[in-house]
């Protein structure tokens, strides 16, 4: 019975993790990547972006703690110098996948190493509002402290059809 006495000690602290989460490094930054897929604002003009058959979607799928239909709530812009990192609150509509979501509000931030970092530039406030496909996943920083990465994809019926064929395989799989 040690397990339920957890969330019950007064001592322990609510921002600890509630279940062991990875460090932020290898494969799992290349998967949640705090980046914006470009056809997920449009920008996608060879019409190249297939996602069934995209490995790195299926196994992004598979990894993450919650895939999420979100909508940009608010963009917040903060200044470090010169340079810009940005801050995404995202309002979930509808959890398609997972057992570990964010609450129904959250935020993620792009920095300047992100391949996004150009897209916000361009759109800033102009994303509010718009839907993506968020891939989510929590990790445990240097600190102890935990941080929320992500994927954002296009909020299509391919993408969605795509992560359905992807859970599915995954669980075929176990």
């Amino acid at each position: 019975m040690l397990g339920s006495n957890l969330g019950c000690d007064p001592a322990r602290d609510p921002n600890a993790p509630s279940r062991p989460l990875p460090s932020y490094a290898g494969r799992a930054s290349e998967l949640f990547d705090d980046t914006i897929e470009p056809a997920g604002v449009g920008l996608d003009f060879d019409k190249g972006y297939t996602p069934r058959a995209d490995p790195v979607l299926r196994e992004r799928a598979q990894v993450s703690d919650a895939i999420l239909r979100v909508k940009v709530s608010t963009v917040t812009t903060k200044r470090d110098g010169p340079e810009a990192h940005y801050q995404l609150g995202l309002q979930t509509v509808e959890k398609l996948a997972g057992s570990h979501p964010p609450t129904e509000q959250f935020s993620v931030t792009i920095n300047k190493t992100s391949e996004s970092h150009g897209i916000m530039k361009n759109f800033e406030s102009r994303l509010v509002g718009y839907p993506f496909v968020a891939f989510v996943r929590e990790f445990v920083r240097p600190d102890g402290d935990r941080e929320i990465h992500f994927h954002l994809a296009p909020d299509s019926k391919e993408v969605k059809s795509a992560v359905g064929d992807a859970i599915l395989l995954g669980e075929v799989n176990k």
